[in-house]
């Protein structure tokens, strides 16, 4: 009782010293308003914060209570005035609404430290492209590049990167991966490093192409946007792969930084990194988009200026530097001699990407480094910019069809949560991939009910095209019941099936070959458990 009665007296004793005068009715309604709420993390569609770690939050309710959190931040700050070193974001907004005197923050010498370390002026999302071969990067990512004022503007390479991910202990197995990702098994955490290490994460370790979009952000919601990234330093949500993932975190991070706009209750159940791109531009936050090539795209540009002849001396420069004195290289002009050696160079360097370099392939790397500075200036080789990843398809899908069976109509409806198919529209997307998830289909046959067709949560195929200078692997895997409709009772059957192998650019397309296996449950047939071969 005592301890209620003093927090009742320092509330009143509080607010008998603000700017303005504030009831209890309007402190009520400010702390539902959607800015408070939004630097607490709680859903605009309603339910408790989305934050997980109890440091966060000055009252034990918290999490549940918005008005009990305003009224316990209130009551610290004026016990404490180092509270609003700890949580500048929520002074930022107590100013603002005149429920705090006019301090500064100048006494918060670690936050001033960090803040004025920053010096940032301009807020850019980047959208790395999806990458099938890498479970986390499947569906693309999100972060922020945060640009410096000044002259060091004019280099993303002194940028920084603001990164929502899962805490992922190393040498994770990739199945315990995908579970934990897709169940909530993983802290999430927001960290920052240098934009250049993630340049070299995405372009040249993983090959993947970034976009970059410059948000019109002004310099008192990027206070407002950094100041919130204080306060959430060390500070856990759960990390869930589909729904509570980088870009619905940085989706929040913008409401708090443009109270009023609502970006993320469309993403409730699912935020896929492009959606929420799409959101952005759609809300009118970006103003300028940007293409930054991965190291794969700019090589296969380069290589497809250059003749037969040109692209076996790439290859043989990468093994053997030394062969710059045969007689085939010196008798090329020296621009085109440059060109060989630059494409000689930056397939050494990707065909060594992710090895522990040799000492022999560190000393090539380094001739071929030296011989290209030697070498006559290049013409800069033009990379085609491919259709940004928001302009291309919507990726939910629902579809009708028909067809005959043994003299028997059918019916079928077909629904596809996402994502991208091989018969859907290529822009947008990466080619020869396809990565679909939930497809459901209903078949209705002439004299017989509804039945479930075939139900697949995952079916993935990637077909990335070998030559001399890459040799990817194509491979497919998929999962899940299908009904076989040509088979006595139509029995519903458990399957999975995979395959590996190899695909070929071909008369204008692609063409490939997979040895594949199909693994089957069917209590029906006579052998429950199937195996059967395929290509």
């Amino acid at each position: 009782m005592r301890k209620g009665c003093g927090l009742k007296f320092l509330l009143i004793s509080l607010l008998a010293v603000l700017p303005g005068v504030v009831s209890a009715a309007d402190l009520e309604a400010l702390a539902k308003s959607p800015s408070w709420q939004a630097l607490l993390h709680y859903p605009v569609q309603g339910g408790d914060s989305y934050v997980d770690d109890s440091r966060f939050f000055l009252n034990h309710r918290g999490h549940l209570d918005p008005v009990a959190e305003l009224r316990a931040t209130i009551a610290a700050v004026a016990e404490d005035k180092q509270t609003i070193c700890r949580f500048p974001d929520r002074y930022l907004w107590l100013k603002k609404h005149t429920l705090m005197p006019h301090w500064d923050l100048s006494h918060c010498d670690d936050y001033q430290q960090w803040r004025q370390g920053l010096n940032i002026d301009r807020v850019v999302l980047v959208f790395a492209s999806s990458f099938l071969n890498s479970p986390s990067s499947m569906y693309g990512h999100t972060f922020l590049r945060l640009d410096p004022a000044g002259e060091r503007q004019q280099s993303a390479f002194l940028s920084y990167a603001l990164n929502f991910g899962a805490s992922i202990p190393p040498n994770e197995n990739g199945m315990l991966y995908a579970y934990r990702g897709l169940f909530g098994g993983y802290p999430g955490l927001f960290t920052m490093q240098p934009y250049y290490e993630k340049i070299q994460e995405y372009t040249r370790l993983e090959n993947q192409d970034m976009w970059e979009y410059e948000l019109n952000l002004n310099s008192e919601e990027i206070d407002r946007l950094l100041a919130h990234t204080w306060a959430l330093r060390d500070i856990n949500f759960a990390y869930y792969f589909f729904d509570e993932n980088c870009s619905f975190r940085l989706l929040e991070l913008l409401e708090v930084a443009r109270p009023g706009v609502d970006l993320s209750s469309p993403f409730e159940y699912a935020a896929m990194p492009v959606y929420t791109v799409r959101q952005l531009v759609t809300a009118g936050m970006v103003d300028d988009v940007a293409f930054r090539a991965s190291r794969y795209r700019e090589l296969s540009a380069l290589l497809e200026t250059m003749s037969a002849k040109e692209r076996a001396l790439v290859l043989t420069l990468a093994d053997d530097p030394g062969q710059q004195s045969s007689k085939e290289f010196v008798a090329m002009d020296p621009q085109r001699q440059a060109h060989v050696i630059k494409a000689a160079y930056r397939y050494l360097r990707y065909r060594s990407n992710k090895q522990q370099r040799s000492p022999q392939t560190a000393k090539n790397s380094m001739a071929l480094l030296r011989a290209s500075k030697n070498a006559v200036a290049l013409d800069k080789v033009a990379i085609t910019t491919p259709s940004r990843s928001d302009a291309g398809h919507d990726t939910s899908l629902l579809g009708i069809s028909g067809g005959m069976l043994d003299d028997q109509a059918f019916t079928d409806l077909e629904w596809r949560i996402s994502y991208h198919d091989a018969l859907d529209g290529k822009a947008g997307y990466p080619k020869g991939a396809s990565l679909t998830m939930g497809e459901l289909t209903l078949r209705w046959q002439e004299a017989e009910d509804v039945d479930l067709a075939s139900f697949v949560p995952v079916a993935i195929r990637s077909l990335s095209p070998r030559d001399d200078f890459f040799s990817p692997l194509s491979w497919q895997v998929s999962g899940g019941v299908e009904r076989l409709f040509d088979a006595p009772n139509q029995p519903l059957v458990s399957q999975i099936n995979g395959g590996a192998g190899g695909s070929w650019r071909h008369l204008g397309g692609l063409a490939y070959s997979l040895l594949s296996a199909r693994f089957e449950y069917n209590d029906e047939a006579r052998e429950s458990w199937r195996l059967a071969p395929g290509l």
